[in-house]
Protein backbone atom coordinates (compact mmCIF):
# COMPACT_ATOMS: atom_id res chain seq x y z
CA UNK A 1 0.00 0.00 0.00
CA UNK A 2 1.03 3.69 -0.74
CA UNK A 3 1.80 6.41 1.16
CA UNK A 4 -1.81 7.62 2.13
CA UNK A 5 -2.69 10.39 -0.59
CA UNK A 6 -3.29 12.88 2.56
CA UNK A 7 -0.60 12.42 4.15
CA UNK A 8 1.88 12.35 1.13
CA UNK A 9 0.50 15.63 0.26
CA UNK A 10 2.17 17.17 3.20
CA UNK A 11 5.20 15.14 2.92
CA UNK A 12 5.46 16.91 -0.70
CA UNK A 13 5.73 20.01 0.83
CA UNK A 14 7.92 19.52 3.49
CA UNK A 15 10.63 17.77 1.56
CA UNK A 16 10.26 20.87 -0.81
CA UNK A 17 11.93 22.61 2.01
CA UNK A 18 15.76 23.00 2.58
CA UNK A 19 16.92 20.04 4.29
CA UNK A 20 17.66 20.12 8.07
CA UNK A 21 21.53 21.42 8.52
CA UNK A 22 22.35 19.48 11.88
CA UNK A 23 25.81 20.99 11.64
CA UNK A 24 24.25 24.00 13.58
CA UNK A 25 24.78 24.24 17.31
CA UNK A 26 22.20 21.64 18.78
CA UNK A 27 20.85 24.07 21.20
CA UNK A 28 19.62 26.46 18.40
CA UNK A 29 18.53 23.86 15.88
CA UNK A 30 16.53 22.66 19.60
CA UNK A 31 15.49 25.93 19.95
CA UNK A 32 13.96 26.32 16.60
CA UNK A 33 11.73 23.04 16.33
CA UNK A 34 10.61 24.19 19.88
CA UNK A 35 9.50 27.19 18.14
CA UNK A 36 6.90 25.70 15.92
CA UNK A 37 3.59 26.41 16.09
CA UNK A 38 0.97 23.91 17.40
CA UNK A 39 -2.40 23.80 15.71
CA UNK A 40 -5.19 22.44 18.34
CA UNK A 41 -8.22 22.26 16.84
CA UNK A 42 -11.18 22.91 18.68
CA UNK A 43 -11.90 20.39 22.13
CA UNK A 44 -15.84 19.98 22.22
CA UNK A 45 -15.55 17.50 24.82
CA UNK A 46 -17.31 17.93 27.99
CA UNK A 47 -13.48 17.69 29.81
CA UNK A 48 -12.39 19.59 32.69
CA UNK A 49 -8.84 20.18 32.55
CA UNK A 50 -6.54 21.70 35.60
CA UNK A 51 -3.30 23.04 35.25
CA UNK A 52 -0.23 22.14 38.26
CA UNK A 53 3.39 21.69 38.62
CA UNK A 54 4.98 18.65 40.62
CA UNK A 55 8.20 18.74 42.29
CA UNK A 56 10.76 16.41 41.04
CA UNK A 57 13.30 14.43 42.94
CA UNK A 58 16.04 17.14 42.11
CA UNK A 59 13.53 20.46 43.49
CA UNK A 60 12.37 21.33 40.50
CA UNK A 61 8.94 21.85 39.05
CA UNK A 62 7.43 19.49 36.22
CA UNK A 63 4.47 21.07 34.24
CA UNK A 64 1.53 18.85 34.06
CA UNK A 65 -2.24 18.91 32.74
CA UNK A 66 -4.82 17.02 33.94
CA UNK A 67 -8.00 15.96 32.02
CA UNK A 68 -10.91 14.91 33.98
CA UNK A 69 -14.18 13.42 32.11
CA UNK A 70 -17.34 14.31 33.50
CA UNK A 71 -18.32 11.15 34.95
CA UNK A 72 -18.61 9.94 38.62
CA UNK A 73 -15.12 10.03 40.62
CA UNK A 74 -12.93 8.10 41.61
CA UNK A 75 -11.36 8.29 38.16
CA UNK A 76 -8.69 5.90 36.47
CA UNK A 77 -6.09 7.49 35.29
CA UNK A 78 -3.34 7.57 32.63
CA UNK A 79 -0.35 9.63 33.05
CA UNK A 80 0.43 10.45 29.22
CA UNK A 81 4.38 11.38 28.01
CA UNK A 82 4.53 13.73 24.54
CA UNK A 83 6.43 12.79 21.77
CA UNK A 84 9.50 15.08 19.79
CA UNK A 85 12.57 12.86 20.11
CA UNK A 86 12.91 14.09 23.71
CA UNK A 87 13.82 17.18 22.55
CA UNK A 88 10.84 19.23 21.13
CA UNK A 89 7.07 18.61 22.00
CA UNK A 90 5.24 20.24 24.97
CA UNK A 91 1.93 19.81 26.94
CA UNK A 92 0.33 21.48 24.03
CA UNK A 93 1.47 18.63 21.43
CA UNK A 94 -0.21 16.51 23.68
CA UNK A 95 -3.69 18.42 24.39
CA UNK A 96 -5.85 16.74 22.01
CA UNK A 97 -5.06 13.54 22.14
CA UNK A 98 -5.22 13.38 26.16
CA UNK A 99 -8.33 15.61 26.14
CA UNK A 100 -9.78 13.27 23.18
CA UNK A 101 -8.90 10.20 25.15
CA UNK A 102 -9.99 11.09 28.85
CA UNK A 103 -13.63 11.53 27.22
CA UNK A 104 -13.55 8.37 25.08
CA UNK A 105 -12.10 6.03 27.95
CA UNK A 106 -14.20 7.85 30.79
CA UNK A 107 -10.24 8.21 32.41
CA UNK A 108 -8.35 11.35 33.99
CA UNK A 109 -5.20 11.90 31.95
CA UNK A 110 -2.15 13.64 33.30
CA UNK A 111 0.58 14.56 30.40
CA UNK A 112 3.79 15.48 31.50
CA UNK A 113 5.68 18.60 30.61
CA UNK A 114 9.37 16.68 30.99
CA UNK A 115 12.42 18.46 30.79
CA UNK A 116 13.88 18.37 27.19
CA UNK A 117 17.33 17.19 25.59
CA UNK A 118 20.21 19.07 25.16
CA UNK A 119 20.12 20.86 27.88
CA UNK A 120 18.70 17.72 30.01
CA UNK A 121 20.27 14.78 28.93
CA UNK A 122 19.13 10.78 30.26
CA UNK A 123 17.74 10.28 32.54
CA UNK A 124 16.29 13.69 33.00
CA UNK A 125 13.04 12.88 31.19
CA UNK A 126 12.71 9.69 32.50
CA UNK A 127 12.57 10.59 36.19
CA UNK A 128 10.25 13.28 35.52
CA UNK A 129 7.93 11.13 34.35
CA UNK A 130 8.50 8.11 36.82
CA UNK A 131 8.56 11.39 39.65
CA UNK A 132 4.86 12.56 38.29
CA UNK A 133 3.55 8.69 38.14
CA UNK A 134 4.44 8.53 41.75
CA UNK A 135 2.94 12.20 42.74
CA UNK A 136 -0.12 10.78 41.12
CA UNK A 137 -0.36 7.37 43.18
CA UNK A 138 0.54 8.97 46.00
CA UNK A 139 -2.07 11.96 45.86
CA UNK A 140 -4.66 9.69 43.81
CA UNK A 141 -7.24 10.17 46.60
CA UNK A 142 -6.82 13.98 47.10
CA UNK A 143 -7.50 13.82 43.08
CA UNK A 144 -9.85 12.34 42.79
CA UNK A 145 -7.99 9.40 41.32
CA UNK A 146 -8.35 5.40 41.71
CA UNK A 147 -3.98 4.52 42.23
CA UNK A 148 -5.31 1.20 41.65
CA UNK A 149 -6.60 1.55 38.23
CA UNK A 150 -3.44 3.03 36.55
CA UNK A 151 -1.91 3.12 33.37
CA UNK A 152 0.93 4.88 30.75
CA UNK A 153 0.86 6.02 27.59
CA UNK A 154 2.85 7.93 24.67
CA UNK A 155 3.26 8.18 21.44
CA UNK A 156 7.42 7.74 19.52
CA UNK A 157 9.87 9.40 22.54
CA UNK A 158 6.64 9.41 24.77
CA UNK A 159 6.32 6.01 24.02
CA UNK A 160 10.00 5.52 25.04
CA UNK A 161 9.33 7.16 28.19
CA UNK A 162 6.08 5.34 28.98
CA UNK A 163 7.59 1.72 28.55
CA UNK A 164 10.69 2.45 30.66
CA UNK A 165 8.20 4.24 33.26
CA UNK A 166 6.73 0.83 32.99
CA UNK A 167 9.72 -0.99 33.37
CA UNK A 168 11.19 1.02 36.51
CA UNK A 169 7.75 0.72 38.64
CA UNK A 170 8.26 -3.12 38.26
CA UNK A 171 11.82 -2.98 39.09
CA UNK A 172 11.57 -0.70 42.18
CA UNK A 173 8.43 -2.18 43.18
CA UNK A 174 6.59 1.47 42.11
CA UNK A 175 3.44 2.28 41.51
CA UNK A 176 0.86 -0.82 40.19
CA UNK A 177 0.06 -0.24 35.74
CA UNK A 178 -2.53 -1.58 34.60
CA UNK A 179 -1.81 -0.63 31.02
CA UNK A 180 0.95 0.75 28.88
CA UNK A 181 -0.73 2.26 25.45
CA UNK A 182 2.57 2.66 23.14
CA UNK A 183 2.40 4.87 19.63
CA UNK A 184 4.56 4.08 17.21
CA UNK A 185 7.36 4.02 20.78
CA UNK A 186 11.28 4.35 20.08
CA UNK A 187 12.38 1.25 21.85
CA UNK A 188 15.93 0.78 20.85
CA UNK A 189 18.97 2.56 19.07
CA UNK A 190 19.81 -0.06 15.94
CA UNK A 191 19.22 2.45 12.92
CA UNK A 192 20.04 -0.36 10.40
CA UNK A 193 16.73 -2.74 10.53
CA UNK A 194 14.80 -2.76 7.46
CA UNK A 195 12.07 0.16 8.28
CA UNK A 196 15.32 2.49 9.15
CA UNK A 197 16.49 1.86 5.53
CA UNK A 198 13.21 1.80 3.91
CA UNK A 199 12.46 4.96 4.93
CA UNK A 200 15.36 6.45 6.12
CA UNK A 201 14.40 9.73 3.83
CA UNK A 202 11.25 11.57 2.63
CA UNK A 203 9.15 10.17 5.57
CA UNK A 204 8.92 13.25 7.58
CA UNK A 205 11.03 11.31 10.49
CA UNK A 206 14.49 10.87 8.66
CA UNK A 207 16.91 7.98 9.82
CA UNK A 208 19.43 11.53 10.40
CA UNK A 209 17.32 13.24 12.39
CA UNK A 210 16.45 9.99 14.71
CA UNK A 211 20.40 9.57 14.96
CA UNK A 212 20.72 13.72 15.90
CA UNK A 213 17.81 13.03 18.56
CA UNK A 214 19.48 10.12 20.17
CA UNK A 215 22.88 12.32 20.21
CA UNK A 216 21.51 14.63 21.95
CA UNK A 217 19.31 12.93 24.67
CA UNK A 218 21.83 9.73 25.48
CA UNK A 219 25.75 9.16 25.70
CA UNK A 220 26.80 6.02 23.14
CA UNK A 221 27.77 4.24 26.57
CA UNK A 222 24.26 4.43 27.80
CA UNK A 223 22.10 3.36 24.84
CA UNK A 224 21.81 -0.58 25.96
CA UNK A 225 20.19 0.02 29.02
CA UNK A 226 16.69 -1.08 29.29
CA UNK A 227 15.31 2.29 30.48
CA UNK A 228 16.94 3.84 27.15
CA UNK A 229 16.11 0.75 24.39
CA UNK A 230 13.07 -1.51 26.20
CA UNK A 231 13.80 -3.54 23.64
CA UNK A 232 17.27 -4.67 24.68
CA UNK A 233 15.40 -5.42 28.30
CA UNK A 234 16.96 -8.71 29.84
CA UNK A 235 13.74 -9.36 31.16
CA UNK A 236 10.60 -8.46 30.17
CA UNK A 237 8.05 -10.39 31.99
CA UNK A 238 5.73 -9.29 34.57
CA UNK A 239 4.48 -6.06 32.71
CA UNK A 240 1.27 -4.11 32.32
CA UNK A 241 -0.88 -5.51 29.20
CA UNK A 242 0.38 -3.55 26.29
CA UNK A 243 -0.84 -1.60 22.95
CA UNK A 244 1.74 -0.90 20.86
CA UNK A 245 0.55 0.77 17.31
CA UNK A 246 2.73 1.33 14.73
CA UNK A 247 2.97 3.18 10.96
CA UNK A 248 4.02 1.48 7.97
CA UNK A 249 6.52 3.80 6.92
CA UNK A 250 7.69 4.96 9.91
CA UNK A 251 11.94 4.06 10.19
CA UNK A 252 10.55 2.87 14.10
CA UNK A 253 8.04 0.55 12.95
CA UNK A 254 10.57 -2.77 12.68
CA UNK A 255 11.82 -2.22 16.59
CA UNK A 256 7.93 -1.30 17.89
CA UNK A 257 6.80 -4.44 16.27
CA UNK A 258 9.36 -6.51 17.71
CA UNK A 259 9.32 -5.03 21.08
CA UNK A 260 5.48 -6.17 20.79
CA UNK A 261 6.62 -9.12 19.99
CA UNK A 262 9.29 -9.97 23.00
CA UNK A 263 6.74 -8.44 25.35
CA UNK A 264 4.03 -11.44 24.34
CA UNK A 265 6.98 -13.83 24.43
CA UNK A 266 7.87 -12.47 27.98
CA UNK A 267 4.18 -13.72 28.81
CA UNK A 268 2.61 -10.45 28.95
CA UNK A 269 -0.73 -9.41 27.57
CA UNK A 270 0.02 -7.35 23.79
CA UNK A 271 -2.60 -6.03 21.13
CA UNK A 272 -0.13 -4.95 18.39
CA UNK A 273 -1.54 -3.25 14.83
CA UNK A 274 0.43 -1.80 12.03
CA UNK A 275 -1.76 1.18 10.42
CA UNK A 276 -0.78 0.83 6.61
CA UNK A 277 -0.39 4.26 4.36
CA UNK A 278 1.08 6.18 7.32
CA UNK A 279 4.03 7.79 8.38
CA UNK A 280 5.35 9.38 11.44
CA UNK A 281 4.00 10.93 13.38
CA UNK A 282 0.47 10.42 12.04
CA UNK A 283 -1.45 11.20 14.61
CA UNK A 284 0.14 14.63 15.73
CA UNK A 285 0.55 15.86 12.39
CA UNK A 286 -3.03 15.43 11.40
CA UNK A 287 -4.86 14.84 14.33
CA UNK A 288 -8.42 15.24 12.80
CA UNK A 289 -7.65 12.81 10.01
CA UNK A 290 -9.85 10.08 10.00
CA UNK A 291 -7.08 7.62 10.52
CA UNK A 292 -6.03 9.43 13.73
CA UNK A 293 -8.91 9.60 15.05
CA UNK A 294 -9.14 5.62 14.33
CA UNK A 295 -5.70 5.68 16.14
CA UNK A 296 -6.92 7.71 19.43
CA UNK A 297 -10.17 5.26 19.32
CA UNK A 298 -8.18 2.04 19.47
CA UNK A 299 -6.00 3.70 22.32
CA UNK A 300 -9.23 4.94 23.96
CA UNK A 301 -10.65 1.90 24.10
CA UNK A 302 -8.18 -0.35 25.14
CA UNK A 303 -7.44 1.73 27.91
CA UNK A 304 -11.26 1.23 29.10
CA UNK A 305 -11.01 -2.27 29.15
CA UNK A 306 -7.90 -2.58 31.03
CA UNK A 307 -8.37 0.36 33.87
CA UNK A 308 -11.85 -1.60 35.14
Amino acid sequence: MAVNPDFQAILDRVNALPPTDFSRPPAELAAEMRAAPVNIPPLPNPVSVEVRKVKGGGGHLIPIRIYRPKTEQPHPVLISMHGGGWVRGSLDGDEFRSHFIAHEAGCAVVSVDYRLAPDHRYPAALEDCYDVTEWVADQAQVLGFDAARMGVMGDSAGGNLAAAVALKARDEGGPALSCQVLLYPICDHDFDRPSYIENAQGKLLTRELMQWFWDQYADDADRDQQYLSPLRARDLGGLPPALIITAQYDPLRDEGELYAQKLLEAGNTVEALRMDGLIHPFQTLAVLHADSIAAMQLMSRFASRQLV
